[in-house]
């Protein structure tokens, strides 16, 4: 029996496939494997959707970005047009590149806001130990000291 893959959208941000007789989310390499290269697409792409709006990347897509692959997971298509495959493609290179950019920020902002922290500290202002575990603070540190190109739509 050929299942449609249509994501309803579960507690604690898990998906699940709404076909699936057991109805249990996909996770082994076993039973996606079993899937028909349509579904294998729409999987992947609902696994990119779920890490980018974890990591914050999913608010900086555009909305016709945005309504694409909402359309690509909840429609029953066959991937056969090339340019919706290229579209699909960009978009998710898109969210690739901008997640890994925002983890890269938080990094190099959580440890410029320890150094500033330590030297704060050093200098007699004990309230800012606050400042290291201050994630705005630790992620506007790291976009100022993130080249301009890294966060351009």
């Amino acid at each position: 029996m050929f299942y449609t893959l249509v994501v309803k959208r579960v507690k604690s941000l898990k998906y699940k496939i709404a076909g699936d007789p057991a109805g249990t989310p996909l996770r082994t390499s076993e039973s996606v494997a079993q899937l028909s290269f349509p579904q294998r697409i729409k999987y992947h792409i609902v696994q990119s959707m779920v890490k980018a709006k974890r990591g914050g990347a999913w608010f900086s897509l555009d909305r016709s970005e945005k309504s694409i692959l909402y359309l690509s997971v909840r429609l029953q298509l066959k991937f056969e047009s090339l340019d919706l495959l290229r579209s699909l493609a960009s978009i998710l290179k898109k969210l690739e590149e901008r997640g890994q950019s925002l983890y890269a920020c938080i990094q190099r902002g959580t440890l410029l806001a320890w150094r500033f922290s330590e030297f704060a500290v050093t200098c007699g202002n004990e309230a800012a130990r606050a400042w290291r575990n201050d994630r705005a603070y630790a992620i506007f540190l790291g976009r100022i000291s993130t080249p301009k190109g890294a966060f351009a739509r």
